[in-house]
This record gives C-alpha cells, structure tokens and sequence, in this order.
C-alpha cells in the first residue's frame, strides 16, 4: 500500500528530570530518518525553555501543555493531509498531543494504543510522587487526570480496554490501582519472560482488531546492555530482537495509524552506538510500512 509520511517533532525533555531528548528529532534527522520513510516531509517544532516556576505536582506544565498543543495541531494537519505520523520525541509526556489528535480525528473508542515502555505512565496528578508529566500521559488520556492536563477541546477518554502496555518494569504502587481502574492491559517483562512474548502478542493482536492503532515506542524498554542513551536505565528489560518483534508484530496487522518513538537522549551518545540501533528498528519499522 502506497503511503506518504511526516516525522513530527515533539521538543520537550523538561516532562522528565533529564536533559537532552529535545533534541532526538534533529539526531535522528541528520542519521537519514527522512529517507528510511521515502523521504517523509517534516514538521519540526521550536525548542520552548522550561518554564522556570511550576506547580510543586505538575512540574513545567506551561512549557509541556504548550508543546502538546502544538503537536496536537501538527499532527491533525498531516492526518488531514492523509500523510501517515512518525512522531520522534522528546520525553513521553509529548503523548497527551499525540493521543489528544488521534482521539479526535479518529474518535477515542475507536483507537487502540500499544505502549512499549519500561514504565505504565499512568499515575494522575493526584498519585504521583515525583510531579514529571511524562508519567502521567496515559492517565490524562483516560481522562483521568485535572483540567489541566488536557490538550485539546475535550479530555481524550481513551478506553482503558483498549490500551495495551508491554514491557513495563518500574511501575508505582498506586499506579496498579490506576490500570485496574482503567481496565487497561499490563503485559510486564515479568510476564513476557515467564509466558512468552508470543503468548502475550496472541491476546494483544486480536484485541486490537478493527481499531485504529497508535504505537508508542519508549526505548527505556531496552534493556540497558543493549541500549543506554536514555534518562532511565533500568535492567531486566526487552531486547533489540524482542521489541523488534513487537513492533513487527502490531505493525503486520495493517491497523497502525501513527508511530511514536520517544525518550532517546543523543547527548548521553557520544559514540552514536545507541544512534544506530535505533537507526535499525525504525528502518525496521520503514519496512513494514512501505
């Protein structure tokens, strides 16, 4: 199936405690990340200063709400356009924009969400403990988080039955409740490791037939002696072949209607080691979508 793509910048790191994520897009621009996608038109984002003064539970929230609107508004006008969304983040907290537009264009009940990541990032502004935004993406799009946290005209309300979590292995004790509430699917490295991966891809696929699927793609699902160019680093985690296979996995269902890659630090990858392993899953991902 002919498409044609745009990689859409998300230029946010200060959702997170850590520094440099802003700058992945730009990175992986100059790496070739244009032409592995047919030469994808682009839509970068200006580079916005953390907001200085914050709410002592929602840290920077001007400056990460500010750069969700905006990613937000890129990506309903390349979905307008009929061009199919890579967004390369920045930290994680860039999914409220890009749930916000898929809800709305597509309409929430009829979007599925496959989240790979080391972390639930559903904690509301009410169970976090550390106040960073880009843990609670997940909670604002179930529509469970304050006012605040919203990015377009109405909260997302994404069905929690339709988001489906894999990999994850750091995960806050209130944010079990929050997934149970939510009714959402939590398919921890754990689980992975004691059923199978594909035991676990054989109860994700089917659920996500005749949906519209996002996939967000956090590489802190990588295990650390594989990759380290990310703020967190956390050991047990997936392997290069393992969420290759997760991505091919969802990707060969043909529902994909976005991809999201996020949390890759370039400043913590002097030697572009960790460059150009990320280089190979998206050329990965390329493939399957061409």
């Amino acid at each position: 199936m002919e498409r044609s793509f745009a990689l859409v910048e998300a230029a946010i790191s200060c959702g997170s405690p850590t520094r440099g994520s802003e700058g992945a897009f730009d990175a992986l621009v100059r790496a070739g990340l244009p032409a592995l996608f047919e030469d994808a038109a682009l839509a970068p984002m200006e580079k916005l200063a953390p907001c200085p003064v914050w709410r002592s539970e929602l840290r920077h929230l001007d400056t990460v709400m500010e750069v969700c609107r905006r990613l937000r508004a890129n990506i309903l006008k390349v979905l307008e356009r009929g061009e199919y969304p890579i967004v390369i983040g920045g930290d994680h907290s860039c999914a409220m924009g890009s749930l916000a537009a898929l809800g709305e264009f597509y309409g929430a009940e009829n979007l599925a969400v496959v989240y790979v990541d080391a972390h639930t990032d559903i904690n509301t502004d009410q169970t976090s403990g550390s106040g960073y935004i880009h843990g609670m993406d997940l909670a604002a799009a179930c529509g469970l988080c304050c006012d605040e946290l919203t990015v377009g005209k109405n909260r997302v309300n994404l069905l929690g039955e339709n988001l489906h979590i894999i990999g994850a292995r750091s995960i806050d004790p209130p944010e079990y409740g929050v997934v149970g509430r939510a009714g959402a699917h939590l398919h921890t490295v754990r689980e992975v490791r004691e059923r199978g991966l594909e035991a676990v891809l054989l109860e994700i696929l089917p659920a996500v037939d005749g949906k519209h699927v996002h996939i967000s793609f956090d590489v802190d699902v990588l295990d650390p002696a594989e990759f380290t160019a990310t703020g967190y680093n956390i050991p047990d985690g997936l392997t290069v072949a393992e969420v290759e296979r997760i991505l091919s996995a969802v990707l060969d269902t043909g529902r994909t209607c976005s991809f999201e890659c996020v949390e890759y630090n370039p400043t913590m990858d002097r030697s572009k080691k960790d460059l150009n392993t990320l280089m190979g899953i998206l050329r990965m991902v390329s493939e399957k979508l061409s």
